[in-house]
């Protein structure tokens, strides 16, 4: 069973990246490798890899490859998107976001859920949020690209500042979550490969 996935995505919603200079600067700095066989915009861990991630706590035992690690799942590395629109990505792990403006949780945020636009009406302040004004505590982000990064649990490695500076070459700031049995929302859109 996969622990987890440490996912990337544009913070704004400002116009996304061009996907081919994108991955030939994440093929640059060692994050992706070669081309998974028979899917699509899925990656093995690249050479510099471990360097691009930073991992806390003990050392890791990531499956790179099959020659360390037969039958298991390999760490990969998988571009979602570009969507259409704005979705949103969760886990099974996700406990409720926050408001913003006054912290209150929002506990039937899922019962609100139109479009990834849509607003959700915090019963504390009774302001109405969008879902990507929403505190996730990093536990969900909304966008329309997504770089998800498998086997790690949730909390175990953060990106390095170098990975970071990397993807805001595009000129938009990223942020990173942590998901586990990911699921998107509106529910409906297709989410390939998990």
């Amino acid at each position: 069973m996969n622990p987890g996935y440490l996912i990337l995505h544009p913070a704004t919603d400002q116009p996304l990246p061009e996907i081919s200079p994108l991955l030939a600067r994440l093929v640059e700095t060692g994050l992706i490798g070669q081309v998974v066989p028979d899917t699509p915009d899925c990656f093995r861990a690249g050479a510099d890899f471990l360097q691009r991630l930073t991992f806390l706590g003990c050392s890791p035992n990531l499956p790179l490859d099959t020659d360390q690690h037969p039958g298991e799942a390999l760490c990969t590395i998988r571009l979602l998107g570009p969507f259409p629109s704005a979705v949103l990505i969760t886990g099974e792990n996700c406990r409720p976001p926050r408001c913003r403006a006054c912290r209150h949780p929002l506990p039937d945020w899922r019962s609100q859920i139109g479009t990834a636009n849509s607003g959700i009406r915090c019963p504390g302040c009774g302001r109405e949020s969008g879902l990507r004004d929403l505190d996730w505590r990093q536990m969900g982000g909304v966008a329309r690209l997504f770089i998800a990064i498998s086997q790690v649990f949730p909390g175990e490695a953060v990106p390095t500042a170098g990975l970071m500076q990397t993807l805001r070459q595009e000129g938009s700031e990223w942020g990173y979550f942590y998901v586990q049995q990911p699921r998107i929302w509106p529910k409906g859109a297709e989410m390939p490969g998990f």
